[in-house]
């Protein structure tokens, strides 16, 4: 038998059977995603998502403007099986059993992603036809992509051109190029997947980076997402990452934003095995079972000593935000402003308080990045942009031992051998599911659910913006 646990932020009653309690402080059962097979779980701000085998996509939360929700999605045209997910609090991005990738929008549905190699450039003889492919800005019928190809200078008497056109024989979801895709991960800013062969792609083309050392062959085994940043993991242990680079999430020892993937140096010295991205921090675990991280500090979510007792203005703002968005007291919503704009909050008819899309990456515009760098003058950091060691407090050494990690927003749980688990970072909504909302820039020890046996496993961990889950399997008792 296989039990959800939560905890954390709970204002769009995301948890139905808990809907009286805002924050849960503790992991508790998740009622009605139990009892089947899970096979994927996300978490945004404003919902929680919950993959069953059998049972399909469930929303619980925050659903068409609607606080309190739960919505089942019906499958995808002609799709049997969803087996793995992954979400924003705007859109859905799935895998299907199948290798095929959808999208879903609330109130737009589902939408195919073709996802494939970019069809291969051959050459024709200049006709009608493919005058027309080939026009500028021309939309393909395949893809929704918009195709720009320059035409050349045109030559006096030269003999007729030939020019290049798409081949659509080869083309995304052909027989001859078909593209298993096993995995996605979305943030704000990327749209990113795996496929079965080991091909990255920001979606729906091939990823192109730079491998290390050239010309070497890589195998891409996993990719995740950020808010604003992407890391990727290859066959041989090296990581790669790109994006937002503002608070050291990329690694690279600076506060610089990269283009493309781009090798983490400080970590080539090792073989990494597990790779995971929160809204402005990362981490990693290596094949030693030794757990990095870098990135924003400011609520403690990489365990270094930061300055707790005075959290970032502008997110003291936006936690007030949500709260009076959530209890519907719009006397509330008239929060002091952080050093630039303030989040918006939309009235309607008087009643319903509807949240802003992201008040997250909204209030980082008042939090200047160039002023978050560790202080010389104390011990207390802020941003760590190179990959930091922490230290996990086990009894024993089985108990250090990483073995899986998960990032929120500005939290991060860790699951060590021995099913422990360990949390640190942002605890205002109780996601570190330590019995209280004291965040903590020290590891913790999370204590494990009342149901939990001594026989049970931790099957899955995931981390989203505000909350924490836990998949618990516990074998069926013998008769």
């Amino acid at each position: 038998m296989e039990t959800l646990y939560y905890c954390g932020f709970n204002g769009f009653k995301q948890v139905p059977s808990s809907a009286n309690n805002v924050t849960l402080t503790s992991l508790v059962p998740h009622k009605s995603a139990s009892n089947t097979r899970i096979l994927d779980v996300d978490i945004c701000w404003n919902y929680l998502v919950v993959v069953q085998d059998g049972s399909g996509i469930t929303k619980y939360g925050l659903v068409d403007g609607k606080n309190g929700s739960v919505e089942r999605l019906t499958a995808p045209p002609h799709v049997e099986k969803i087996v793995q997910l992954s979400a924003t609090p705007r859109h859905l991005l799935v895998c299907t059993d199948n290798g095929e990738c959808w999208t879903h929008e609330e109130n737009k549905g589902w939408r195919k992603v073709h996802v494939g190699a970019e069809p291969t450039p051959l050459i024709h003889d200049e006709d009608p036809a493919a005058e027309a492919i080939n026009a500028p800005n021309a939309e393909s019928a395949d893809t929704g992509c918009l195709i720009d190809i320059k035409p050349e200078p045109a030559q006096a008497e030269s003999p007729p051109k030939k020019r290049l056109s798409m081949d659509h024989d080869v083309g995304p979801g052909s027989p001859s190029c078909h593209v298993k895709l096993v995995k996605t991960s979305c943030g704000d800013a990327h749209n990113i997947g795996l496929d079965a062969q080991g091909v990255a792609y920001s979606l729906p083309s091939p990823l192109d980076f730079d491998v290390f050392p050239a010309n070497a062959q890589h195998r891409v085994t996993d990719v995740v997402c950020g808010k604003e940043h992407c890391l990727l993991l290859t066959e041989h242990g090296q990581v790669y990452s790109w994006g937002g680079g503002s608070r050291g999430q990329l690694g690279h020892g600076s506060l610089n934003s990269e283009e493309k993937p781009r090798l983490i140096t400080a970590l080539d010295g090792m073989k990494i095995k597990k790779i995971a991205a929160g809204g402005w921090h990362s981490a990693v675990i290596s094949q030693f079972d030794d757990l990095y991280m870098f990135g924003w500090n400011e609520s403690g979510q990489l365990a270094q000593t930061t300055n707790l007792v005075r959290p970032a203005e502008c997110f003291a703002a936006v936690e007030k935000l949500l709260m009076a968005c959530c209890t519907m007291q719009p006397e509330d919503t008239n929060n002091p402003r952080g050093d630039s704009e303030d989040c918006e909050v939309y009235h309607k008819n008087n009643e319903e308080v509807q949240p802003p899309l992201d008040p997250e990456k909204d209030a980082l515009t008042c939090y200047n990045a160039a002023t978050s760098c560790n202080d010389s003058q104390s011990d207390l950091v802020v941003v760590q942009n190179i990959p930091m060691l922490v230290q996990i407090p086990g009894k024993s050494g089985e108990e250090c031992q990483a073995l899986d990690v998960s990032c929120g927003s500005r939290h991060t749980v860790v699951l060590t051998s021995g099913n422990q688990l360990w949390g640190f970072g942002w605890n205002k909504y109780g996601q570190l599911g330590l019995g209280h909302t004291t965040s903590k820039d020290a590891v913790e020890k999370i204590p494990l659910p009342k149901g939990f046996a001594k026989n049970s496993v931790v099957k899955m961990l995931r981390c989203g913006d505000w909350g924490t889950a836990v998949v618990i399997s516990t074998p069926p008792k013998k008769s």
